[in-house]
């Protein structure tokens, strides 16, 4: 029996899959991994002082009034894989700032705060010792400023502390999104640091269901441009955004304006993560990057919908994702998905309200795929939740593959297969 070996990324490991050749017809889509930068550092300090459309790194204490500005630099937060424990101190060294007139606000949207576990991991203990850190939150209207309203409409409500700050800088991690076309840049102020008013009209029915609110679409993406907008009323003074190798190693840097840098890079991993299929297919099988993105089943809708690019009205996708935190338990996503409603009552619920309710965002998406084909999740999560994860869990990927080849009457079935997951954007041909 001639097999093909796929390992699909999932937790800090990977699950290999001995796919048969004679059952299978299997096209395997995986981004491009460049190789690490030799000197990030160098590269870093380099790019800094001769960045996109922005002053020098090291002149903005300069141009301040102050001798020792504050400074604020927004991060992201647990679920994303950004170097912070790299960049934060090649960015305050090169400022030359006192280290107590620093402070790192955790840039966690809707998100619950980063524990202090995972604070020790994105950022280092020496770097978590060093500087202050503050986790934003949306609900807390002390915390909030309101900074007017975007061109496109909508107010934008801000952090406090960052919108007060002499010096604002933003880090990043540029990476194919559903939603943005890519992450990083204005992302991480918008929906990152901003009050759940402004991230609820971002994240409305309408915006998210327009066909350029998609994957590796910045040009002509609504949702990009209103970050865009919404930020220009408090821009960062300065971005350093990251691209990451599948070892999650540096192998890009992007420094400069925040809009400017971040088009640079987006068109870099563009490059690197576009990849054209001849197809699409009955069965797609996928994972959600691995760890930290597959923590919960609310980050693993990404997976979902990177695989449903490519898969056939009426077929199917099997995902791999972790899930060590579950859906997540008490949260609003979790509170939508227990409505004891149907799949498509709900999305007919979320798709009439003018403004979006906490994560209706993420249930819009994953409802409208469903209504579409069939998703099955293998994950460490209890069978109980099962219901609320409104997919069906199975046990045995390479079981049920079988019997949906069986199911489907395939001699040989034609298969997708995406390793890693959201990281790759399948571009489906259309013949002309």
């Amino acid at each position: 029996m001639m097999t093909n070996t796929v390992k699909l990324a999932y937790g800090n490991g990977f699950l290999e899959m001995k796919i048969d050749e004679s059952r299978f017809d299997i096209t395997t889509v995986i981004p491009k991994n460049p190789p690490a930068l030799d000197n990030p550092r160098d590269i870093f300090l380099e790019k800094a002082s001769s960045p996109m459309e922005a002053q020098p790194l090291f002149e903005l204490v300069a141009r301040k009034a102050k001798s020792s500005p504050d400074v604020v630099i927004v991060i992201a937060d647990h679920t994303r894989p950004v170097p912070d424990h790299l960049l934060i101190p090649w960015i305050v060294d090169c400022l030359g700032v006192p280290d107590n007139h620093v402070t790192i606000l955790v840039g966690t949207g809707t998100h619950r705060p980063s524990t202090k576990t995972e604070l020790q991991r994105m950022l280092g203990r020496e770097n978590l010792d060093r500087f202050k850190v503050l986790c934003h939150d949306c609900r807390d209207n002390s915390m909030l400023m309101h900074m007017g309203k975007s061109a496109c409409g909508g107010t934008c409500i801000l952090n406090r502390v960052y919108c007060e700050a002499d010096i604002k800088i933003a880090t990043g991690f540029i990476e194919p999104h559903f939603f943005a076309g890519f992450s990083g840049g204005a992302k991480a102020i918008v929906p990152g640091i901003a009050g759940l008013e402004t991230i609820s009209y971002f994240h409305r029915s309408e915006l998210i269901a327009h066909p350029n609110t998609t994957w590796g679409e910045t040009a002509d993406n609504p949702l990009q441009k209103l970050t865009r907008e919404m930020v220009s009323l408090c821009p960062p003074d300065f971005i350093v955004n990251v691209s990451l190798n599948h070892q999650k190693e540096i192998a890009g840097i992007f420094v400069g304006d925040y809009i400017e840098a971040h088009e640079e890079g987006c068109l870099n991993v563009s490059r690197e993560s576009c990849t054209k299929v001849p197809q699409k297919f009955p069965l797609v099988i996928t994972s959600n990057s691995g760890y930290p993105l597959d923590m919960n089943f609310y980050q693993t809708i990404k997976g979902i919908s990177a695989a449903s690019r490519i898969v056939e009205k009426g077929g199917s996708i099997i995902i791999a994702s972790e899930c060590r935190q579950g859906i997540p338990e008490g949260s609003h996503f979790e509170q939508i998905m227990s409505r004891g409603i149907s799949s498509r009552k709900l999305l007919q619920e979320i798709m009439a309200r003018k403004t979006a309710a906490y994560d209706d965002w993420q249930v819009q998406v994953l409802l409208e795929i469903i209504q579409d084909c069939d998703v099955f999740l293998y994950s460490s999560m209890g069978p109980d939740l099962q219901e609320k994860a409104r997919v069906t869990f199975i046990e045995d990927i390479e079981n049920k593959m079988e019997a949906l080849r069986m199911a489907f009457g395939f001699e040989t079935m034609s298969m997708a297969a995406l390793p890693l997951g959201p990281l790759t954007i399948p571009l489906p041909h259309h013949p002309d």
